[in-house]
């Protein structure tokens, strides 16, 4: 099942140039060997996204893939679940100072 969260931004999944940060549609899936705004030698030094950058996925991820579906659908259980424990925590905590509060 994917899911399409607002949170996901889709630029953290365009590459870029590292040099230079262009964008264009020539580093989208075409072989050439150099940025067009910079120069830069893109065999040694290829394009990639933030999300790639950052270790969030790996090197070779499609934009169509469910990854970046599956990952965000991870962070949202891990927040409901965060959630949860702390609401449950709160009525713990209430329940412990009702119980001390009767005589």
């Amino acid at each position: 099942m994917a899911l399409k969260l607002k949170t996901l931004n889709p630029d953290l999944f365009v590459r870029r140039c590292v040099a230079c940060g262009y964008d264009g549609a020539l580093l989208n899936g075409s072989l050439i060997e150099r940025c067009p705004r910079c120069g830069c030698d893109l065999r040694s030094r290829p394009p990639r996204s933030y999300a790639e950058m950052e270790g969030f996925i790996g090197q070779s991820i499609a934009l169509d893939s469910p990854l970046p579906s599956r990952i965000c659908a991870q962070q949202l259980i891990h927040r409901w679940l965060a959630f949860l424990f702390l609401v449950l925590l709160g009525f713990v905590l209430m329940a412990y100072l009702l119980a001390e509060a009767v005589p």
